[in-house]
């Protein structure tokens, strides 16, 4: 009957000589160094043979770790300058070896060393009763040789507890390519309860363990669980011949490994396990491979998209609403935080996590509210809602006029070239014209050759008259950003109207960066249902530089460009009879340009400084 089973395992040893006999194209993981962003992962392509298969490349290969593709950077090969293996070599040293195994083992370890290149490393356990370092990590060949030649078996086999040692030896290792190469031609005597532990520390290590089982009488179920568990692979060598050719195709497979560098996307979550695919195809065939991943030490976990229900991004606010976190399926909220223009409002620990916000206590204007999730593996959300609380009922801007407004904003793209071209047509004219910024400040008494007025008023004075008409300033760039307290409503009566940065004038507006609105800039009134606006110059700047002074007319629903404001007129009635605007005597200061347009209205919008 014995002689039946040696029989039986030859035969099995003649037809299944590696892991991959069977299929004409077989590959494995043997390891993964990762760090954040980036694996590097070291892969072994063989035949049907079991021999490696060489000259890939990335076109070969495809890599995905739960299903999420991770680019390839580069496919490091054994031409180029790569970083040197570490292999430790876990040898079954048991009474069972003694004799003729230990012979056998010992040439073919030494052939698998000198087959590795120069630069890589060997280092050496073994195991019987105990678990032993025969010999460190190191390159140097004659070291490694005498320390071969001191295997002698004797004891029991403590299988397991070797495995989880060897896990953690290593797992100190140098980084880069490792691998572990476990010889046992027998069972487990020692420590048969860790069977399970030693199969989870050898899939903790991220290290490849190739099994090779040596004789008839092996654990080949285990064999195979722990290769299968490290994607690395299991090999039986029924006898001394198989056993050398097993090394052999290992040290050349360890010289012909491709190292895959690939990038991890930084939405892939690191801090739970995950399964690693790499799958190698060729023209015979394809194959693939799966390592499970533990937790990258030090990941965090990426954020997840949130959305907000019950308001709309860019909308407006009008009644109590109920807000709603809304995280993709599948992931648990466990503290929700509500932000309203950079203030903290609740914070909400329970579901439904909802928030009733009112608008009633809030300004009028834009508001930002954001919403910050944490779920219950740490991971954080974010989601942020621009909206707007109306103004309140009864004020100067109607609802007819903002959009009025906002069509003329529009216009002002549309005609950039034509006001380009007007302003700098009117350039010259505009800076000689400024006089009142830049040469005279606030009158302190009569201006020659113009008439009395009333003495400075600390606000606009309007007389209790029929309102005509209206004029809106706006200044256009914080219209154009949204801000609508940027616009400012004055009413049209029979008096005219003053325009300037003076505490006297009816319109009064801030200095302008280059100081061109003057004190008092302009006078307005209405003349034939138009708005007339004159520009104000002094007697000198009349005389010396030859400058006039500056009317324009305007038609209802037109504008007029004054420096960073825009002016906007509206005719709301005619007036019952129209007031004369003082006229200066000749040469005085308004001289120059009558009162009368006599067809000098402006059809397009004008630029005044």
């Amino acid at each position: 009957m014995r002689l039946i089973a040696v029989a039986a395992a030859l035969l099995v040893g003649a037809l299944t000589p590696s892991l991959y006999a069977a299929e004409p194209v077989g590959t494995e993981i043997v390891s993964v160094d990762e760090q954040s962003g980036r694996m590097a992962i070291s892969v072994n392509v063989v035949g049907g043979d079991g021999r490696p298969i060489t000259g890939l490349g990335a076109a070969n290969f495809q890599v995905d770790l739960e299903g999420t593709p991770l680019p390839l950077s580069e496919v490091v090969t054994v031409s180029s300058n790569r970083q040197p293996a570490a292999v430790l070599l876990l040898v079954d040293v048991s009474g069972s070896m003694l004799g003729a195994p230990i012979q056998q083992a010992r040439g073919a370890i030494q052939e698998f060393i000198r087959n590795l290149d120069p630069a890589d490393q060997v280092a050496i356990m073994t195991f019987s009763n105990q678990v032993g370092l025969l010999q460190d990590f190191t390159a140097d060949r004659k070291v490694l040789s005498q320390a071969v030649s001191q295997l002698k078996p004797v004891g029991d086999t403590a299988l397991f507890d070797a495995v989880i040692q060897a896990a953690a030896k290593i797992g100190a290792a140098p980084a880069g390519r490792r691998l572990v190469v476990l010889l046992s031609d027998g069972e487990a005597t020692l420590g048969v309860e860790q069977r399970a532990a030693s199969l989870d520390a050898a899939r903790a290590s991220g290290v490849g363990f190739a099994s090779l089982g040596f004789g008839a009488n092996l654990d080949r179920q285990y064999l195979g669980e722990l290769a299968q568990a490290t994607g690395g692979r299991f090999l039986e060598a029924p006898n001394a011949d198989a056993l050398r050719k097993a090394y052999i195709d290992l040290a050349s497979a360890i010289k012909s490994q491709y190292t895959l560098i690939v990038t991890v996307p930084p939405g892939v979550d690191r801090t739970v396990p995950a399964n690693l695919r790499v799958k190698v195809s060729l023209s015979a065939g394809s194959a693939e491979a799966v390592r499970l991943l533990n937790p990258l030490a030090g990941a965090t976990a990426p954020p997840f998209d949130l959305g907000v229900g019950g308001i709309a991004s860019g909308g407006k606010l009008e009644a109590l609403t109920t807000l709603q976190p809304l995280p993709p399926a599948g992931v648990a909220l466990a503290r929700v935080e509500y932000w309203l223009d950079g203030q903290l409002l609740r914070v909400e620990t329970a579901e439904p996590f909802t928030y009733d916000l009112d608008p009633g206590p809030l300004a009028a204007g834009k508001h930002l509210l954001e919403v910050v999730a944490i779920d219950s593996r740490g991971r954080r959300g974010e989601a942020q809602v621009l909206f707007s609380i109306g103004a309140a009922g009864g004020g100067l801007v109607s609802s007819r006029l903002l959009l009025t407004l906002l069509i003329i904003v529009g216009a002002v793209a549309a005609s950039s070239y034509i006001l380009r071209k007007k302003h700098t047509q009117i350039a010259a004219y505009a800076h000689r014209i400024k006089p009142w910024a830049s040469r005279l400040p606030e009158p302190a008494g009569p201006i020659e050759g113009w008439p009395q007025r009333a003495a400075p008023r600390s606000a606009p004075v309007r007389r209790p008259k029929e309102r005509l008409g209206r004029i809106v300033l706006m200044v256009e760039e914080a219209v154009r950003a949204g801000k609508l307290d940027a616009i400012t409503e004055y009413a049209i009566q029979s008096a005219p109207l003053t325009f300037g940065t003076g505490p006297s004038c009816n319109i009064r507006v801030q200095d302008d960066d280059d100081g061109r609105i003057a004190v008092e800039e302009a006078r307005l009134w209405l003349r034939g249902g138009r708005l007339v606006y004159h520009k104000l110059t002094t007697l000198s700047a009349m005389a010396t530089e030859g400058v006039t002074s500056g009317w324009h007319f305007l038609e209802s629903g037109e504008d007029l460009r004054i420096g960073p404001y825009r002016l906007v007129f509206q005719l709301e009635a005619e007036p019952e009879a129209e007031p004369d605007e003082p006229q200066g005597p000749q040469g005085g200061s308004d001289a120059g340009g009558p009162p009368q347009d006599h067809g000098m209205a402006l059809r397009e919008p004008h630029a005044a400084s």
